[in-house]
């Protein structure tokens, strides 16, 4: 298994990006970039990136406070817009001309953002298990959960252990990644800056009607293709994936299925193929 950050850094808006690239040379198609989730870091791509890299560039990064990247220890440096301003520096640098960018989960908002303040920077788009208005659990008691969670979580106090309410998908992670792999994750996790739990969960988590009304208008102005990739049981997401699919100019919905929130990680090759469908139909630049 191949690293995927810290092979690189980057300095933008004031912070410095770990990045890593694989495949450079690999043909003419546009360079595939590949963008974490909340408290993730690109370790979560670790396991197929070698893989995507076959035939093309493929970038990875962890955004500010997570992973490799700078930990400012300010709550108020961490929000998506941020994280966007962040990714368009960085695209603006890296990248080489239009990219497929692929973002998971809260990876998923920020690369929206891209394509809406910067769509000349985005061939294609794949969005992973993610919403442009509602993370929220359709559960009411695990809402009631996660938002407790975030109104009470200190990050003074620094990292909890974990952010996992249980369930399903922990088994079959556990069942299909290398046990160093996940030590690692372990580690990585626990490192991240509180403060981004903090001001990025609850932002994640908030009840913002507003901010989702505008999201959902404007995303019939993003004309690229997209594809948008959900686990068949990674609810509300996959709740949400078809008009989040109607909503973009050119969307296609891909459902994963057996999956919940991290398909690359527990159905490998049904997600690959998925990925390979969506580079496919969007072709070269």
């Amino acid at each position: 298994m191949n690293e995927t950050a810290g092979d690189n850094r980057l300095r933008v808006n004031g912070v410095e990006l770990a990045w890593s690239e694989r495949g450079a040379g690999f043909g003419t198609a546009p360079a595939l970039v590949l963008v974490h989730g909340f408290t993730g870091a690109s370790h979560d791509f670790a396991l197929e990136v070698d893989a995507l890299a076959a035939r093309r560039r493929v970038v990875t990064l962890d955004q500010r406070g997570h992973g490799h990247s700078t930990r400012t220890g300010v709550i108020e440096d961490y929000t998506i817009d941020q994280l966007t301003a962040d990714l368009i520096a960085f695209l603006d640098t890296v990248s080489g001309g239009p990219v497929d960018l692929l973002g998971h989960s809260m990876g998923g908002r920020v690369v929206m953002g891209v394509a809406l303040r910067r769509p000349d920077l985005v061939h294609s788009l794949i969005l992973m298990d993610t919403s442009a208005w509602s993370f929220m659990p359709d559960n009411d008691e695990l809402a009631t959960l996660a938002r407790t969670f975030m109104d009470d979580f200190d990050p003074s106090r620094g990292m909890p252990g974990a952010l996992s309410l249980g369930g399903p998908e922990d088994a079959l992670i556990a069942a299909a990644v290398p046990a160093t792999w996940q030590e690692k994750k372990d580690a990585i996790f626990v490192g991240m800056d509180p403060y981004a739990v903090k001001s990025l969960g609850t932002e994640l988590m908030a009840e913002d009607v507003d901010g989702r009304t505008s999201r959902r208008a404007a995303l019939s102005s993003i004309t690229c293709p997209t594809t948008v990739i959900v686990g068949e049981h990674d609810h509300p997401l996959v709740d949400q994936a078809a008009e989040l699919a109607a909503a973009v100019a050119d969307g296609r919905l891909s459902v994963i299925a057996g999956a919940y929130h991290s398909p690359q990680l527990t159905h490998p090759a049904d997600w690959r193929a998925a990925v390979g469908a969506h580079l496919a139909w969007a072709g070269p630049s």
